[in-house]
């Protein structure tokens, strides 16, 4: 089983090396980052059997920034691969599926507290309400039809959504940034990897 990071950051950003470092210890499997900007055509990445698309200084509302992400988000809906969005890779997700993404005016960081709103089992071992860290400044406008609202918060009206045919995710926080005092994403991570292991 083959994992493949899209490293939607700008060069040289230190989060991807952290988040392939964490991905590495969740999944005993290969794991591989590639960058968006390498990536033409779907067989650039056929040979791959789980996809993570990370988050992003750049914002997904300036229609230019888009515009630069467009083969990643054509690729998302045509892969039919287990995927987890995570951040940008969640809101580009939902610009995938038709849907905008709106900036909130200002800079959410720090650890925060969302509800699940679903039984799904990127949940097990978690309560009702959990801490995660959000570290963002835009969010998604609207679900996409498509999609399914597993978690939501006083801060984002879509926290954590799933497609409703295929192994899909999108988490608006950063799993991989967790501690022993806020283990959530860690749990959701492990959660997420067994999950897609049933597709591949």
């Amino acid at each position: 089983m083959r994992t493949l990071i899209i490293d939607n950051y700008s060069p040289n950003s230190p989060q991807i090396e952290a988040l392939y470092n964490i991905i590495r210890d969740v999944t005993v499997h290969t794991v591989e980052v590639k960058s968006y900007t390498t990536i033409h055509s779907a067989e650039d990445v056929k040979m791959y059997d789980i996809f993570i698309l990370s988050g992003s200084q750049h914002i997904l509302s300036d229609s230019e920034v888009f515009e630069s992400y467009a083969i990643e988000a054509h690729l998302v809906r045509e892969i039919k691969k287990p995927v987890l969005g995570i951040c940008h890779g969640h809101q580009l997700l939902a610009m995938a599926y038709g849907e905008n993404v709106i900036s909130t005016g200002t800079m959410l960081d720090g650890y925060y507290m969302i509800r699940r709103l679903s039984d799904d089992k990127i949940f097990d071992g978690l309560g009702e309400k959990f801490l995660v860290r959000e570290s963002h400044k835009e969010i998604i406008e609207n679900l996409p039809s498509d999609f399914i609202l597993l978690a939501d918060s006083p801060n984002c009206q879509i926290e954590v959504m799933k497609h409703a045919q295929l192994p899909v995710y999108g988490v608006q926080f950063h799993p991989e940034r967790f501690d022993d005092k806020h283990p959530a994403g860690s749990v959701i991570l492990d959660n997420f990897f067994k999950l897609a292991s049933l597709y591949v």
